[in-house]
């Protein structure tokens, strides 16, 4: 399992450049589309410690961002989390984009300012 090491209160800008299916064409997201992200404490599976969503929409020239912003970092407890990243394109139809990845935060030394 891949893992991401993030000091907390930084940053963290994750690209999603394609979505290949599995006989090798590129999935454009249609407008009813939505990805989703849950950030989970790796011993408490159950819990999101943060949610985002992703739609058609938010594509840049970078491709679909996954951005986690220092104001949503700033408080979340120093420790191992997971997150995968899936596509809903319908009831029917779930895929995982990225499976289980470890993000692990860590202590910062220099304040956070707050706005």
């Amino acid at each position: 399992m891949e893992e991401i090491v993030l000091v907390r209160g930084d940053t963290l800008k994750l690209y999603i450049e394609s979505i290949i299916t599995s006989d090798g064409s590129e999935y454009v997201l249609s407008d009813t589309d939505v990805i989703y992200i849950d950030l989970k404490k790796e011993d408490d599976p159950e819990t999101a410690v943060l949610h985002k969503e992703v739609t058609a929409a938010d594509r840049s020239e970078e491709g679909l961002p996954i951005v986690l912003f220092p104001c949503e970092t700033a408080d979340i407890p120093f420790g191992n989390y997971v997150f995968d990243v899936r596509l809903v394109m319908d009831e029917d139809n779930i895929f995982t984009i990225i499976p289980a990845t470890r993000l692990k935060i860590v202590r910062n030394i220099t304040g956070i300012p707050r706005g």
